[in-house]
């Protein structure tokens, strides 16, 4: 792997890259965010959201010790930097979730249990974006 590629010099576009990082999740064998995870990040989430707190900071302790229970489930850094200039390319965290959240947690969309809790898993994706430092 070339861990120099200056991806600007090249020229590829923005739509480019996110497609080609999109095409390389889902091609893994499981999910960046591994099933076996998925169920107590949800979990985690609906013990935090139904009260009124906000899962952005009340269930961040909680996810974490999900998060980090895995070192195969670590998004890279990239996305939050992504995150931090979206005043230039419109990619908020929650947009960013919204493109990526189905790529790196691949649920069953098979269950009416899956197609339901969509805005939770890309709450969950947000929430690793925000507070990247603190997850990893």
């Amino acid at each position: 792997a070339d861990h120099g590629l200056d991806l600007a010099e090249k020229d590829f576009t923005v739509n480019t890259v996110a497609g080609a990082m999109k095409s390389f999740f889902s091609e893994l064998p499981e999910p960046l965010v591994p099933y076996t995870m998925q169920v107590e990040l949800v979990e985690a989430h609906s013990e935090y959201a139904p009260g009124g707190e906000s899962p952005r900071s009340a269930g961040a302790g909680q996810i974490a010790v999900c998060a980090n229970t895995s070192a195969s489930s670590r998004p890279p850094l990239s996305r939050r930097r992504v995150s931090h200039n979206h005043r230039v390319n419109l990619m908020t965290s929650e947009n960013l979730s919204i493109c990526f959240w189905p790529t790196l947690m691949r649920p069953d969309f098979s269950t009416m249990d899956a197609l339901t809790a969509t805005r939770t898993y890309q709450t969950i994706i947000e929430l690793f974006i925000q507070q990247c430092p603190f997850f990893f």
